[in-house]
């Protein structure tokens, strides 16, 4: 077990970099306020406009001052062009409220069905299976590391309803490949809307992921780094330093920005869960390599470059076990004869009771 009674970060009171991740926070919290706010204005305009045209076969109508002619609307209520349409056109209201509590949660909560081919509703149920694959792997083994006994652990993997929860791992693989075919399917459909590959398409393809991810990615970085430490104290919490290396906080921290943790320094990695990250967006890097020849009619040339990059992963694996064939390639708890104890000094840098730092045989 872990435990420490230091103060966080060693010191007693809030850290530079502490007050700074509070400070950002507590700006988007204000922002997210405002926003509602702006939103909940909006909303009750709406409805005093609404109340002004008269339904005509399930449309709204309003009459045109200029026009004898009558203009359908047929705009979903409290959509962000409706509000554009009725309210003067404040670019800037609609702005702020793109920010409310209100209208996110009303998003994420609403399941729009498409009835057309660009929409793929099967992949929902994947990552719904996928999802709740991980959490009751990663539930079930973190909890082994706390189990009085964890050569159990073992046994139970003689049990076919434990190995789909040992085979956990492999629902990563399908996040890979839905992925990889979405940005498959998104880059073939720009390209047939503009009509050409342009340069402007491939600068976007690059400039827009990167732009999605990262903000979010390093506001969480910056929660664990600064703020973890103040999180919680005592046995099975991590020490003063929280659930980043001081090597994470102090020096490899710019690994992430460039998404290359997986690659520099991986012991070293902040927040470790996001490897997935970093080589999600690796294959994004070298998906082109292939998309290219596709779109441009060369599918043969496509062929071969995805039959190489495959042949490369299968080369890398087989040369690893090859030149290293002591490297266990299975879960270290389900390995027949050898299984992974925690022993405090033995596990370099862990912030966990349970790591990979010594094998002894049973």
């Amino acid at each position: 077990m872990v435990c420490s009674n230091d103060p966080s970060n060693g010191q007693k009171g809030l850290t530079n970099g502490a007050i700074f991740t509070i400070t950002i926070l507590s700006l988007l919290g204000f922002l997210v306020l405002v926003g509602t706010i702006v939103d909940l204005i909006l909303m009750l305009r709406l409805d005093a406009v609404s109340d002004m045209p008269a339904q005509i076969n399930g449309q709204d109508y309003i009459e045109d001052a200029a026009k004898t002619e009558r203009t359908s609307l047929n705009l979903p209520r409290y959509s962000r062009n409706s509000m554009q349409g009725l309210i003067n056109n404040n670019p800037h209201m609609v702005f702020l409220a793109e920010f409310s509590a209100l209208k996110n949660l009303r998003r994420i909560f609403t399941i729009k069905q498409k009835n057309n081919n660009e929409s793929y509703p099967f992949i929902n149920g994947i990552r719904v299976l996928s999802l709740f694959w991980v959490i009751i792997g990663h539930s079930f083994l973190f909890a082994i590391v706390y189990t009085s006994n964890a050569i159990d652990a073992i046994t139970w993997t003689r049990n076919v309803a434990t190995q789909l929860i040992y085979s956990g791992e492999f629902s990563v693989d399908t996040f890979f490949v839905l992925s990889g075919f979405l940005t498959t399917i998104l880059f073939v459909r720009q390209v047939d809307k503009e009509k050409k590959l342009s340069s402007r398409l491939m600068f976007l393809y690059y400039i827009h992921r990167y732009i999605r991810l990262t903000p979010t990615f390093l506001l969480i970085i910056a929660i664990s780094i600064n703020l973890t430490p103040y999180f919680g104290s005592g046995p099975v919490y991590p020490t003063q330093q929280g659930f980043e290396s001081p090597q994470c906080r102090s020096t490899y921290w710019w690994t992430s920005i460039l998404y290359i943790s997986n690659i520099v320094k991986p012991d070293y990695m902040c927040l470790g869960v996001s490897w997935y990250l970093q080589n999600d967006m690796q294959f994004h890097w070298i998906a082109p390599l292939t998309l290219i020849p596709f779109v441009l009619g060369r599918k043969p040339l496509a062929f071969i470059v995805s039959t190489l990059l495959v042949l490369v992963g299968i080369g890398s694996v087989a040369g690893l076990l090859i030149y290293y064939p002591d490297l266990q390639t299975t879960n270290s708890l389900t390995a027949p004869a050898t299984v992974s104890l925690s022993i405090g000094i033995d596990c370099k840098n862990s912030v966990y009771s349970f790591c990979l730092g010594r094998s002894y045989i049973l």
